[in-house]
C-alpha cells in the first residue's frame, strides 16, 4: 500500500471519531455549556454589555430565544435578562433555565431579574406557594400597618425562595404614594402600599431586608413617583405636572439615610422639575436622573423601566430610547420584548450605544462609570452567594459604606485591567 493510501485510509478510519467528538461539541455538552455567537466582543462591546438588560422568549436553553440571549451573555454584549411569565412553567423548569443563563457570564455575573411584587404583578404566581404574594395595598393591615419583624418575616420566605431559583434583582419594592386612587397602573391595581409616605417607607424597607437577607438586589419605583398620574405609562407619556408633591420622594429619602438602596427605577413620567423637555420623560432626561442620583446616591444603580413600553416606544426606536437613556445618565437600559420575538435585541441595543460612544454622543468615561456601578453590584452580589449559609434567614445582604466603596474600587480596578468585566 502506497503512502497516499495509507493516509487516505487513516482519514476514513478517525472521520467517524471526529464526527461524533464535534456533534458532542455543539448539541451534547449540556444546558451550562457557554455559548458563543458572532465574533468575539471589543473590551468596550463588554462595557457596554454591562449597562444593557432584555427579556426574551423561551423556557430551555434550546429554544431559539433562549440560545440567542446566552450568546450574548457569553460574548459579553449584555450583562443581564428579565424573565416575564412567558418563561416560566415550573420549578424544575425554571431552575434549569436560571442556572443555564447564570452559567453563560462572560467573566462576569449576569443579572437575572424578575417583576415579583405581589398582587396583580407576580411573574412566578405559576410555580404556586410560597411564590403568592399578596398585593401591596393588602400588606400593611395584615402586618400592623408594616411592623418591621412583621413585613420582614412575611417577605422572607418568599424572598428566599427567589434566591432558590438564582434568581438576584426583584424589581420592588413600589415606593409610589398612592395619591390617586384611581390611578389606572398604581392606586387600580393595588400597587402601592398606602397613601402614607411614611407607611410606604416601612413597608418597602421591610421588603428589602428580607430581600438583602437572600442575596437579592431590589429596585426602588418608579422615580419621581407615578401614583399620582391618571394614565398608565405602558400605553402613553403621563404628566404629573399638576398632581405629583414633594411627599412622593420620602421614602427615597428615608432608605437612603437606612443604607437600603441598591437600584432606582425612572419612571417614564412628564414633569418640569425632572424633565429635560416638556415632551421628555424623567426616564430619558438629564435632570430626572441627576435628582435621583443625588437622592439615592452616586453609587447605586440607576435602571430605566421597560424602554418598549408605549410612554417611551411610541415616540422612540429601540435604538434611540437606548442611546438617550444612556446619555442622560441611566446606567441600565431595560428592553422587555413583551409580546413579540427580537432575538438580536441585546445586539442592537449594544451595536446602538457603541456608535454613539464612537460619535461622541455618549463618552466612554460615562460608559466606564455606569460599568463600574453595576459591576460593584454583581460583586456585592457574588460575595453573597460564596458566603451564602443555607435557611440564614438573619444574614444581611447589605454592605456598610466602606465595603460599598471597597466593592467599587474592585469592580473599576478589574474593569480597567481585564478583557471582561468582574
Amino acid at each position: 500500500m502506497t503512502k497516499r493510501s495509507l493516509s487516505l485510509a487513516a482519514v476514513l478510519l478517525l472521520f467517524p471519531l471526529l464526527l461524533a467528538a464535534l456533534w458532542s461539541a455543539l448539541f451534547q455538552a449540556g444546558p451550562n455549556r457557554h455559548l458563543s455567537v458572532g465574533p468575539e466582543a471589543s473590551a468596550l462591546e463588554r462595557k457596554v454589555g454591562q449597562l444593557i438588560m432584555v427579556g426574551f422568549n423561551g423556557t430551555n436553553p434550546m429554544d431559539p430565544g433562549v440560545m440567542a440571549v446566552s450568546g450574548q451573555l457569553a460574548s459579553g454584549r449584555i450583562g443581564g435578562v428579565m424573565l416575564l411569565g412567558r418563561n416560566i412553567q415550573t420549578p424544575d423548569q425554571l431552575t434549569t433555565l436560571t442556572h443555564h443563563l447564570a452559567d453563560q457570564n462572560s467573566g462576569s455575573s449576569v443579572l437575572i431579574a424578575v417583576d415579583q411584587e405581589g398582587g396583580q404583578v407576580q411573574r412566578l404566581a405559576p410555580l404556586g406557594d410560597p411564590m403568592t404574594w399578596s398585593a401591596a395595598k393588602d400588606l400593611p393591615a395584615a402586618t400592623g400597618n408594616c411592623a418591621p419583624r412583621k413585613v420582614r418575616a412575611y417577605y422572607a420566605r418568599r424572598a428566599a425562595q427567589l434566591g432558590a431559583y438564582n434568581i438576584n434583582v426583584n424589581f420592588g419594592p413600589v415606593v409610589d404614594v398612592d395619591i390617586n386612587p384611581g390611578n389606572p397602573i398604581i392606586g387600580k391595581k393595588k400597587r402601592s402600599f398606602s397613601a402614607d409616605p411614611t407607611t410606604v417607607t416601612n413597608c418597602a424597607a421591610g421588603f428589602i431586608a428580607a430581600h438583602q437577607a437572600a442575596g437579592i438586589a431590589t429596585a426602588l419605583k418608579h422615580f419621581p413617583g407615578h401614583g399620582s398620574s391618571t394614565t398608565d405609562s405602558h400605553t402613553s407619556l403621563p404628566v404629573i405636572s399638576q398632581s405629583w408633591r414633594e411627599r412622593e420622594l420620602e421614602p427615597y429619602r428615608v432608605l437612603k439615610r437606612q443604607d437600603r438602596v441598591d437600584m432606582v427605577m425612572m419612571g417614564h413620567l412628564v414633569h418640569p422639575r425632572f424633565s429635560d423637555t416638556p415632551e421628555t420623560p424623567a426616564s430619558l432626561s438629564k435632570k430626572g436622573i441627576a435628582e435621583a442620583r443625588a437622592l439615592a446616591g452616586k453609587d447605586v444603580v440607576i435602571i430605566t423601566d421597560d424602554l418598549e413600553m408605549d410612554a417611551v416606544a411610541g415616540r422612540y426606536s429601540i435604538e434611540e430610547a437606548a442611546v438617550q437613556a444612556i446619555a442622560a445618565g441611566n446606567d441600565v437600559v431595560l428592553f422587555s420584548s413583551f409580546e413579540r420575538t427580537d432575538p438580536e435585541l441585546g445586539d442592537r441595543v449594544n451595536a446602538a450605544i457603541m456608535s454613539a460612544v464612537t460619535d461622541g454622543r455618549i463618552s466612554e468615561t460615562q460608559v466606564d462609570q455606569a460599568a463600574a456601578r453595576v459591576a460593584a453590584l454583581k460583586h456585592r452580589l457574588h460575595r453573597f452567594r460564596v458566603n451564602l449559609v443555607p435557611n440564614q434567614e438573619t444574614a444581611s445582604f447589605r454592605l456598610e459604606p466602606e465595603n460599598r466603596s471597597r466593592s467599587r474600587t474592585v469592580a473599576t480596578t478589574v474593569l480597567s485591567s481585564a478583557p471582561a468585566a468582574p
